[in-house]
């Protein structure tokens, strides 16, 4: 199994930002993930708020809390917090690219005082233990090689009833990442080593002293974002392999980035990942 360097992460976001930027709305969303659709969501940009107030709302968070973002990615929901409960917000990333790009979003947003950025290993901080009510991981858990690890980290700077908010995609059944060349395309295409088995996440937060107390599947309710990933692949990837073709001296991850767009869709399509958000709360 081929393992990523918290180096090539950053190198990923790095390369890729500008396709984020052109094809997934992000000046406009500033994150990065998947949106969550209801009978009421007219649009992407609206399904990936959606994903925010939903997750927000299940975790319970409020003004008087200290939120930290682990994997903030451009600081979407570090900002989104900010703007619609006023919590202050920490949010760490890989990338020293991207906090700078959270930094002026959140300016740009009338929330600069409120959050504040950081290039950080979210296995590794440099918090004291206890220092945050919340701790938020909105499609960053899957990057990290050593779930446990990460468990151990959140569990440390959460004070006593802290609570560890999570929403992210899960193998449906247990298998190596060379059984399927699509899912192995989308995780490695993302710069993400590996994921496992959602019940396997599950042990791994009870195994580092949490609780579950809330979990929502979602697999259905982001097929929409799935198909508009892959419609993009469908209108852009013509326009990629030219560029490539053109472009001899193209790194790895921007090189191959389309190919994720269609990679997802068809390993969602194949029923190999499902897509949940939970809530575990440090025992």
């Amino acid at each position: 199994m081929r393992t990523f360097s918290n180096r090539e992460v950053e190198s990923y976001y790095d390369q890729t930002e500008i396709h984020y930027r052109r094809f997934w709305k992000l000046d406009k969303i500033m994150s990065l993930h998947y949106g969550v659709w209801d009978a009421s969501t007219k649009s992407l940009a609206q399904a990936m708020l959606n994903t925010n107030k939903v997750l927000m709302q299940r975790a319970g968070i409020g003004k008087e809390h200290r939120v930290l973002d682990a994997g903030c990615g451009v600081g979407g929901s570090s900002i989104y917090m900010a703007k619609h409960v006023g919590c202050r917000a920490t949010g760490i990333t890989l990338s020293k690219k991207q906090t700078v790009t959270a930094a002026n979003y959140a300016a740009r947003e009338g929330v600069g005082e409120l959050v504040d950025f950081q290039q950080q290993d979210y296995t590794n901080t440099d918090f004291p233990a206890e220092s945050f009510d919340i701790a938020w991981g909105l499609e960053s858990t899957s990057t990290a090689t050593s779930k446990p690890a990460l468990f151990k980290e959140m569990h440390r700077v959460l004070k006593p009833g802290g609570k560890f908010a999570v929403g992210d995609f899960y193998k449906t059944r247990d298998y190596g990442i060379d059984y399927d060349a699509d899912m192995q395309m989308m995780l490695n295409g993302w710069a993400i080593a590996d994921i496992g088995t959602l019940e396997q996440f599950l042990k791994d937060g009870e195994a580092a002293g949490f609780k579950l107390v809330s979990i929502q599947d979602y697999t259905k309710d982001i097929k929409k974002s799935v198909n508009v990933m892959y419609y993009a692949y469908l209108a852009g990837g013509w326009y990629s392999r030219l560029y490539n073709f053109l472009n001899k001296n193209t790194r790895p991850f921007a090189r191959d980035h389309y190919k994720t767009a269609r990679a997802q869709y068809k390993a969602y399509k194949k029923g190999l990942w499902c897509y949940h958000h939970m809530v575990f709360e440090k025992k």
